[in-house]
Order: C-alpha cells, then sequence, then structure tokens
C-alpha cells in the first residue's frame, strides 16, 4: 500500500511539474527502507508510462515543441546509458546524498524565481525567441543524460530551467517538451539499470498503479495554474523535503 501512495504522489508532481518524479521517488522509497541502489532505480520503468500520461494532457493544448525534443534525445540517449554503466563504481550512500542535494538546489531556485515577484514567462503557447541550435540540443541532451543515468532521473529537473531561462522557453511549453524528454531517456536508462540488476519488480508494480493515473490530473491542474503559482507551490514542497531527507541520510 505504501507503494501505491508514493507512486500516486509522484504521478502527481510528474504532471504538474514536467519531471519524471524518479527524483522524488527515491528518497520516499528510501524512507520506506527500499535499498539504496533499488530505490534509485525502481522508479526509473515507471517515469516512462508517467510522462506519457502527463504528456496526454499537455497534448491537447498543442504545447510539446518536438524538434527540441529530438534534438535533446539524440544526445540523451547515449549520455543516459553512460551514466547508468558508471553506478557500479559509485556507492549507493553517495547518490543517495547527491539526489538529496540536487532536489534541495533546484527547490530553492524555483523559489528564487517565485520570489521575484511577477509572471514573467510569455504565454504558454508563444514560440521560443531563438530556435536552440543543434548542437546546444546535443549538448544539453547529453548533460542531462549523464545525470539522469548516473541518478536514475528522467533529467526533467533539469531540462525545465534550461529551456525556460536559457532558450525562453515559456514555462508550460518547456514542460511539456521536457515530458517528452523524459520518457525518451527513461526507456535506456531502465535496460542499463535491469542489467545491472538494480530493479524490484514487487516495488514497481504498486508504483506504477499509483503513478499513472495521478500524471494525467497534475498535468491537467498545471494548465489551470500559474506559472508563479507553480514555481512557488515546487519549490516549498522540494525544499522541505530535500532537508528532511538529507537530514535522514547523513544520520545513517
Amino acid at each position: 500500500m505504501e507503494f501505491l501512495l508514493i507512486g500516486a504522489a509522484v504521478g502527481l508532481f510528474s504532471g504538474l511539474f514536467g519531471i519524471g518524479g524518479a527524483l522524488l521517488a527515491t528518497p520516499l522509497l528510501r524512507l520506506a527502507g527500499v535499498e539504496p541502489l533499488l530505490a534509485l532505480a525502481t522508479p526509473l520503468p515507471a517515469i516512462i508510462p508517467t510522462a506519457l500520461s502527463g504528456i496526454a494532457a499537455y497534448w491537447r493544448h498543442r504545447l510539446v515543441d518536438w524538434g527540441t525534443s529530438a534534438g535533446i534525445l539524440l544526445g540523451g540517449v547515449p549520455g543516459t546509458l553512460l551514466g547508468a554503466l558508471l553506478t557500479r563504481w559509485i556507492g549507493g550512500s553517495i547518490l543517495m546524498l547527491l539526489t538529496g542535494a540536487l532536489l534541495l538546489a533546484v527547490g530553492l531556485r524555483f523559489l528564487w524565481e517565485s520570489w521575484r515577484g511577477g509572471d514573467a514567462s510569455p504565454a504558454a503557447s508563444a514560440p521560443p525567441p531563438l530556435a536552440p541550435s543543434p548542437l546546444s540540443l546535443l549538448g544539453l541532451g547529453f548533460g542531462t543524460g549523464m545525470v539522469s543515468g548516473l541518478l536514475a532521473i528522467g533529467g526533467g529537473i533539469i531540462l525545465v530551467p534550461v529551456l525556460t531561462h536559457g532558450f525562453g522557453f515559456p514555462l508550460k511549453r518547456a514542460l511539456a517538451t521536457s515530458l517528452v524528454c523524459v520518457a525518451g531517456m527513461a526507456l535506456p536508462g531502465t535496460v542499463a539499470h535491469a542489467w545491472l540488476g538494480h530493479v524490484a519488480p514487487q516495488v514497481l508494480l504498486p508504483f506504477l498503479l499509483g503513478s499513472i493515473p495521478l500524471a494525467y490530473l497534475g498535468g491537467s491542474l498545471a494548465l489551470v495554474l500559474s506559472s508563479r503559482t507553480l514555481r512557488l507551490l515546487y519549490g516549498s514542497v522540494v525544499v522541505a523535503f530535500a532537508l528532511f531527507f538529507l537530514w535522514t541520510q547523513w544520520r545513517n
């Protein structure tokens, strides 16, 4: 039952904030007693259907930039495979601390953006002011893929800030485009981590049952909330949770 509830919470955040959810799922599963490497990689297969469920909500509003997604995935797939293989030489405890630190950094960034005041994002349907170059998309994809494979995350936690601040995407278009990349990079990461024995099926199934329907609900909610509200809500929850998780892991 607890894995079902964790999946539901992660699915809601996935659709609401354009992330695959594994970055949140890993500490939640770890706190539920799952071994570090299994907590790290088991949520990864769930990212694929969860992200697709979130994409469906954005698809109806034509918010996905397919060209940008394709360019990122060209670099992201090999980067993900390389990052996943590196987990063979890095301890589970270190990876847990890295996960918590990344979570805290991203949460603080979203809070800072919210506290700046106003909603400076362009309209959700507006195109980016300048089309990203193919080389920049490949580089972004490879770097994101490396982190995704190493920490078994989809990569949306990195892609959304870069798409909005680096390429000028409206937040909701960045969220939608990010979910496509998240789903695409989760597939090779899943294969690599399953081959390494880091995926626990008994945890994955109830996690999936909870996450998929809630991801669609999250995507639907994101469409009616302002970008500033999304940033404030996400940042507040993530910072509080990251601090708690880092404290528990440091004690252990």
